[in-house]
Order: C-alpha cells, then sequence, then structure tokens
C-alpha cells in the first residue's frame, strides 16, 4: 500500500475512533434491523468496515457474526475454488490437461467445485481458437474432475460482440452440465435473452450469474431478474458489507425474484470467505462460496473447519478470528501504522 492509501485509509478510519460499536447500525435486541442515518454513507463508502464492526459487535454481546443477521439455516457452506486460471498459457504443450490437471488437484484437496477462468475469445486468442480451447478446457475438466464435483465457467464478458461463438460454446459444453455461467457477456437485455435461451436450450441446469463488479443496485440487474435473465447476483460483498448485502437480499425476496445469491469474494482473501461464512449460515438462497485460497499469515483461522468439501459455520464471538500477536509483530510490527 502506498503513502497515499496509507493516509487516505487513515483519514476513513480517523471517524470511528472513540466511537460506541453499536451507534453505526440500529437494533432490536441482538439483531441488526439497519443503518443509522448519520452512518449510512460512510458505511456505502466503506463496506469492509462493516467487517471489523460484525466483529466486534458479536464479541461483544457474545454471538457468531451471522446471529445478528438472523437465524441459522445451514450448518456449513460450500466453497468452491477460484483460483483456475490460464494455466494453458504457461503450459502451452500441454493446453487444457494442465487446467484439467489442476482442476483434479483440487478436488484431490478436498474442494467439490471448481471455477474455471474462460474468455479466450475476447483477448488471449483469437477468436475461433480462444471459444475451441474454452471447449477444451471445461470437456476436459469434466473428464478429469468426474460427476460429481461442480464446474463453474467465468468468461469476464469475453464472448462480447460474438454471440456466434457463445452459442457455439453452450451448445458444445452442454454435456459438461456446468453449475454456473458467469459474466459471459457484458450485461445488456437484448444479448442476455439470447444467452437464455440457449442456455435453456443446450444447458438448462445451468445458473446466469453475473454483477461481481457492482452493488447490485444497478438498474440493469433490477431489470434482467425481471426478465427471468439471472439467476444469481454475485456483488463482492466484502465492498458492499454486511447489511447493505442483507438489504439487496431483502429487497430482491420483496420483489419476488427467484434470484439466487452468490457473494464475490477474491481480494479479500480468507477475511472476505469468513464474511461469506457467516452470511450463507443465514441465508436460505445462499449458493457457494468463493474461496481464492489466499491466507493472511497473521490469522488463526481454526476454527473454519474444512472437510468433504465444506466449511463449518463457527459458533465463536464475532467472526472467529483471531490475530497471532507474536508473529505480527516478528513480521509486521515495524511497519505499522498506528492510528490515534
Amino acid at each position: 500500500m502506498n503513502r497515499s492509501s496509507i493516509l487516505a485509509l487513515s483519514t476513513t478510519l480517523q471517524q470511528l475512533i472513540g466511537r460506541d460499536i453499536f451507534e453505526m447500525h440500529t437494533m432490536s435486541g441482538d439483531r441488526v434491523t439497519g443503518v443509522n442515518p448519520r452512518w449510512e454513507q460512510y458505511l456505502v463508502d466503506n463496506g469492509f468496515v462493516s467487517y471489523a464492526l460484525f466483529d466486534l459487535m458479536g464479541q461483544a454481546l457474545g454471538i457468531p457474526a451471522y446471529k445478528l443477521l438472523g437465524d441459522k439455516v445451514r450448518d456449513s457452506v460450500e466453497p468452491y475454488d477460484s483460483t483456475l486460471y490460464f494455466q494453458d498459457l504457461i503450459h502451452p504443450t500441454d493446453g487444457a490437461a494442465t487446467v484439467a490437471s489442476e482442476a483434479k488437484q483440487a478436488v484431490e484437496k478436498g474442494w467439490t467445485a471448481v471455477k474455471l477462468k474462460l474468455g479466450r475469445p475476447g483477448k488471449w486468442f483469437e477468436p475461433e481458437a480462444g471459444l475451441r480451447r474454452d471447449i477444451e478446457v471445461v470437456l476436459a475438466t469434466r473428464d478429469a474432475v468426474g460427476p460429481g464435483v461442480k464446474i463453474l465457467v467465468d468468461a469476464n464478458n469475453g464472448y462480447d460482440g460474438r454471440l456466434d461463438l457463445l452459442e457455439t460454446f453452450i451448445r458444445e459444453v452442454g454435456p459438461a452440465k456446468t453449475f454456473w455461467m458467469e459474466e459471459m457477456i457484458t450485461e445488456e437485455l437484448a444479448g442476455y435473452r439470447k444467452f437464455r435461451d440457449w442456455r435453456d436450450r443446450y444447458s438448462p441446469e445451468t445458473m446466469i450469474v453475473d454483477g461481481e463488479s457492482h452493488r447490485g443496485r444497478q438498474t440493469i440487474y433490477w431489470q434482467m431478474m425481471e426478465e427471468g435473465l439471472l439467476d444469481g447476483i454475485q456483488p463482492d460483498m466484502l465492498h458492499m458489507g454486511f447489511w447493505p448485502y442483507q438489504k439487496l437480499v431483502m429487497d430482491i425476496e420483496a420483489a419476488g425474484y427467484p434470484t439466487k445469491i452468490c457473494p464475490h469474494n477474491y481480494n479479500a482473501a480468507r477475511i472476505g470467505l469468513a464474511g461469506v461464512v457467516h452470511f450463507g449460515a443465514v441465508t436460505e438462497r445462499f449458493t457457494v462460496a468463493e474461496d481464492s485460497t489466499l491466507d493472511f499469515d497473521v490469522y488463526d483461522y481454526s476454527g473454519y473447519e474444512f472437510s468433504n468439501g465444506r466449511i463449518k459455520v463457527p459458533d465463536t464471538p464475532g467472526l472467529s478470528l483471531t490475530v497471532d500477536q507474536d508473529k505480527y509483530a516478528q513480521r509486521h510490527g515495524t511497519l505499522e501504522t498506528v492510528i490515534s
């Protein structure tokens, strides 16, 4: 983090010093029911702060963070390994087999769901060659991991302007029965109507998901949900914060849309994953949790037991994360910035 970023963060956090941790939200007993209007814009602008607040409020009340939102509807959540990128570009002679091999390794380590990065026609290959490689990667991965593993695919809008290629892709990977297709094209209604029709024809069990780069409030997403073009919405939970994400879910339910909730979590690593696990514990329409498998070395994540492809929801107070103070002092203490 550069000096200007540190100064900006310092200014942001300075406003919290000396404040009551409960004053930012409205409460009914031990439940968060809303946001204090005085802090609403602050929390919209700094969603990450709510992770600290929910952790501290939970610790103060002696309850896990999820109980601040509701009763638990599941004891564990399924994560997916989201680290499978364009390994075939690093090992071109092995091609799609490289990605499939790494997916198999992830399954051997315990994951029951993996996400593949696609979209080669849009950037990494000539369009036709990129299409063929995308198809090869999905089919090779299905062969490698077997029928019981969820395969999610993410094209980062790599099929923009080439809907003909997108139809071919959906048709050709239909036998692989992908769990979802994410950001295949940029959000717009005409393209998504065709996308939905091809999905229905060739791969009806596959979800269409989008929205990781936004907060789910843009009109386009509500139009897509209204037309049944969006099976899952996936804003980044750390950027939004706990209550804004909860409010988004409540509004979708009130509108009567069946859209599932698929929180994005990549740069936030295990801290972000902890929040997603707690959110998934109380959210009926939650799907799977993005696990970037990245750790911050000073945190103790032992409360998040991972077995049989699922992460157990911890019942200890707050977010169930602790800092190894000795390790922090040795590795990072000299670099810290103290705000007082």
